[in-house]
């Protein structure tokens, strides 16, 4: 307990600990991950794309689909776009639509059956396991040497499908993961992400392949030897939700390899709205934790040095300065109340990491997406709306993540594509208007009783909540 001597008498501080501890989980945690990002991603100049030996011959590879609740544009467009590759492939759909849905996918796979392409359907009339049961389904009805999980709305190069085969078949790895990019930015949401997405990628794949740490795989977007995933990790774990993390994560348990290559792309759609967004982020939040307390075991124990081992656990520990963050924040207004002084004005030491790795790592941003926008202004104006939402979505991560740590079962939403973005089903706590609110009439409070420094940073802090609940009110309340 720190003790004060004030007007002759003893004043107990514990109020102002506890404002320094919620600085501390507001400011420390995300800094630490600031320089994690900015050193991955100057790692990525250390990059070089892996090469096969030219003479090598490849076998069939498997092309897994599983969908739920699918518009069957989405699902004829994807065939028509696998028919079109000239390659030695199969196909197959594994679907947990209701029954009333049958009769419809059926007449488009027969169409494209018609057509030459080797595909076959398969209907799930329980939904166990959800995507990764799915999967397990696909995969052990699956002939091919190698094996392509791919989204129905995702599209993949075939040189890609070549290389990586080549690789797998030349011993240099047993999966090979290519390099995500979006497939489309035609809203505010999706623009903010696909310009999140290029640093995002430049610093978790690039910059860890560049230094010779190990990769996760992506849903889509990773080519896996059959043999291994059917005889040596028996299929995905069906109790997890996020199936890359997790199929990674027991990889690394057996030692296995798992190449990044940056040359290809896989193409992704991304959510158009806040709400998809939303959905989108909840399950990868769970997902992640879920898997890093499951796995921990496996990855601790792995063969891979100290560094790479704890690069994975940082990996999927990516949402917790978010939730310790948000967590930080109730601690310093609770401590405000208690111990009304100006934490930030008094102990604005505490916050130099944060604002020089924060400065750090918006200076990696713009770098990087420099390289496909010249447009310093527009940039910016992306930074500040993907930091926005990402703000906003704190409640969502720290929901999400609570569930993942005291265990609790999730159920499984697939992100709203296509027809079904604009699909609504009722109303929802708007947590974000709330916090909003709060943080912002809180921080003028504290303005106006004397507590300057403190109060501006709630009212900035607020920003980031109110911007969302502006532009976009509807998926704000909206489920």
């Amino acid at each position: 307990m720190l003790l004060s001597r004030r007007d002759h008498g003893v004043v107990f501080m514990d109020a102002a600990v506890f404002g320094i501890l919620g600085l501390i989980l507001i400011m420390i945690p995300s800094a630490i991950l600031f320089v994690f990002q900015t050193i991955m991603y100057h790692s990525k100049n250390k990059y070089r794309a892996p090469v096969p030996r030219k003479d090598l011959k490849t076998g069939r590879i498997s092309i897994i689909i599983p969908i739920r609740k699918e518009p069957s544009e989405l699902l004829d467009d994807a065939l028509k776009y696998l028919s079109g590759l000239n390659i030695d492939k199969e196909v197959i759909i594994v679907s947990d639509d209701p029954r009333d849905r049958l009769e419809e996918i059926r007449a488009i796979v027969k169409k494209w059956k018609k057509k030459g392409l080797d595909v076959a359907f398969i209907w799930r009339s329980e939904a166990r396991g959800f995507r990764t049961g799915a999967l397990n389904v696909g995969l052990y009805a699956s002939r091919g040497k190698y094996v392509y999980v791919m989204d129905i709305d995702s599209r993949i190069d075939e040189k890609f499908l070549v290389e990586a085969a080549k690789l797998i078949e030349d011993g240099k790895a047993d999966a090979v993961v290519a390099r995500w990019a979006p497939k489309n930015s035609d809203s505010r949401v999706a623009e903010a992400i696909a310009y999140s997405m290029k640093f995002v990628v430049d610093t978790i794949y690039k910059g860890r392949a560049g230094r010779g740490l190990p990769v996760f795989p992506l849903g889509t977007g990773t080519l896996y030897k059959a043999d291994m995933l059917k005889n040596e990790l028996k299929g995905w774990d069906e109790k997890r939700i996020q199936d890359d993390m997790e199929i990674g994560s027991r990889m690394m348990k057996l030692g296995k390899k798992i190449l990044y290559h940056d040359k290809y792309k896989v193409l992704v759609e991304v959510p158009r709205r806040y709400r998809s967004l939303r959905i989108q982020q909840e399950r990868w939040a769970y997902g992640a934790l879920d898997v890093a307390i499951a796995r921990f075991k496996d990855i601790i124990t792995s063969p891979y040095p100290l560094l790479a081992r704890l690069d994975s656990l940082v990996f999927l520990l990516q949402y917790t300065p978010a939730v310790l963050g948000i967590i930080g924040v109730i601690i310093l207004g609770l401590a405000c109340i208690v111990y009304p002084i100006d934490y930030i004005g008094t102990y604005w030491y505490i916050g130099i990491p944060w604002i020089i790795s924060a400065a750090l790592y918006a200076y990696s941003y713009i770098d990087s997406l420099r390289e496909i926008d010249n447009d310093l202004w527009h940039i910016t104006v992306n930074l500040g709306r993907s930091s926005a939402t990402t703000v906003s979505l704190t409640p969502t991560f720290t929901y999400a993540s609570f569930k993942a740590l005291f265990r609790r079962p999730f159920i499984y939403k697939r992100t709203p594509k296509g027809k079904h973005e604009s699909k609504a089903h009722g109303y929802r706590v708007p947590w974000e208007l709330i916090i909003g609110v709060s943080t912002a009439s809180f921080g003028l409070y504290l303005c106006l009783t004397g507590i300057l420094y403190t109060g501006l940073w709630f009212i900035t802090y607020s920003l980031g909540y109110l911007y969302s609940c502006y532009r976009w009110f509807e998926d704000i309340i909206r489920r």
